[in-house]
Order: structure tokens, then C-alpha cells, then sequence
């Protein structure tokens, strides 16, 4: 009986273990595939800016085509995310990561893409750009490391083919229900909070980072 038990364990962990790094792997899939995506066609916008001479509006033509559905984990193998929702890219050298910004901080989007809060400014915008994302070892291990940022670290969001650098000023923790991190610092033309869950594993607060754009 103890042997049977004690084989059912190893395969039982087995399984546990090869299911987390199959849901890892196709993470890291879509992440770097929406990556992809997203140079590739800033490449082919500033082309056509070149070839053309003509501004380009700022709002993608296709990003409201469809209304995104929501959809169970049992369907995740057939999730098809649309790179209109990816709107760009967040870097942080120190930390070593390099993640797409999905538009929207719903579930869906959380997992294979950091999220930014809609009603905050956009990168490089007068105001404070709030970017939110999980650092967890399933979906989305996006801000991982991110309790590694000091002040002085660099920021880099490449959005609307321009490029912005921001420099972190503060590193603090909240409770879940402080909110006022979300508001715009009227000393700041321009800012950016990254808002992440802490401890790791635990959640019960909410790990803050502030950057201002470098002029």
C-alpha cells in the first residue's frame, strides 16, 4: 500500500511540475510573440511615414474592429491575442525584462502582457502613466523582480514609434486599497507608477515605483 502511495506521489509532482513549466512556456511564447508583433510593425509604420510623408494618426485603425471575448483557462491553448491590444513595450535593464503593454488591465490581458490603466496618461503624455502587471510563476511573471528597483534605474517605453526614458525617483509599498498612486504629481509634467503585488506569493500589498521622463 505505501509503495503504491509513494509512486502515485512522484507521479502526482511529476505532473504538477511539467503542467507549470508547459504554462510557462506558452507565456513566454506570446509574450515574445506580441513583442515581435509590436516591432515589426512599428517598422512597417515608420516605412510608410518615410515613403509617404504623412502624419500618422495616433490610434490604430483596427483597435476597436472586434470586442475582445472573454474566455476559460480550458480554451487558453486556441487564445488568439490580438497585437492591436498591444499598444508597447516596457524595459527595464536592471531587472533584464523586456514585456509588452497591453491597453486595459482586465484579466485576459494580464496574463501575456503588462496593463495600462486606461484613464491615466499615455507614455510620454503630460500626466501619470500607470502600468500594472503580475509576478507570479504561472501567468504573467512580468514584475518578478521588480522590488530589485532603486531609484536612479532606468525606465524605457517605446510607444507611438518614439521612445521615452524615465527615471525611477521612488520605491514604496501601499495597501491594496490606496488608490492616490494612481494620481498625477502636478510638480511632474510627466511620470510613470508601476504597480505590482508584495510580497511575492502573498499579495497582501501593492509594491509602487515612480519614474519621471527624462528631458
Amino acid at each position: 500500500m505505501k509503495k503504491h502511495l509513494g509512486a502515485f506521489l512522484i507521479i502526482l509532482g511529476v505532473s504538477i511540475i511539467l503542467g507549470s513549466l508547459f504554462i510557462k512556456f506558452r507565456v513566454d511564447y506570446k509574450k515574445n510573440q506580441l513583442i515581435n508583433e509590436f516591432k515589426e510593425s512599428m517598422v512597417s509604420l515608420q516605412k510608410d511615414e518615410d515613403e509617404n510623408n504623412i502624419n500618422v494618426n495616433n490610434d490604430y485603425t483596427s483597435v476597436n474592429e472586434d470586442d475582445c471575448v472573454e474566455i476559460s483557462l480550458d480554451e487558453k491553448e486556441n487564445l488568439d491575442i490580438r497585437k492591436e491590444n498591444v499598444i508597447g513595450i516596457i524595459e527595464i535593464p536592471k531587472i533584464n525584462l523586456t514585456a509588452p503593454i497591453g491597453q486595459g488591465t482586465d484579466k485576459e490581458t494580464l496574463k501575456y502582457t503588462v496593463g495600462h490603466f486606461e484613464k491615466t496618461a499615455m507614455p510620454g503624455q503630460k500626466g501619470n502613466c500607470c502600468i500594472i502587471g503580475h509576478r507570479s510563476y504561472t501567468y504573467g511573471e512580468f514584475f518578478n523582480r521588480l522590488d530589485e528597483i532603486k531609484e536612479g534605474d532606468k525606465i524605457i517605453v517605446s510607444y507611438n514609434n518614439n521612445t521615452y526614458n524615465y527615471i525611477v525617483k521612488k520605491v514604496f509599498v501601499v495597501e491594496p486599497e490606496e488608490i492616490s498612486v494612481l494620481e498625477h504629481d502636478n510638480n511632474i509634467e510627466s511620470e510613470i507608477t508601476l504597480i505590482t503585488c508584495t510580497p511575492l506569493r502573498v499579495g497582501t500589498h501593492r509594491l509602487i515605483i515612480k519614474g519621471e521622463l527624462e528631458c
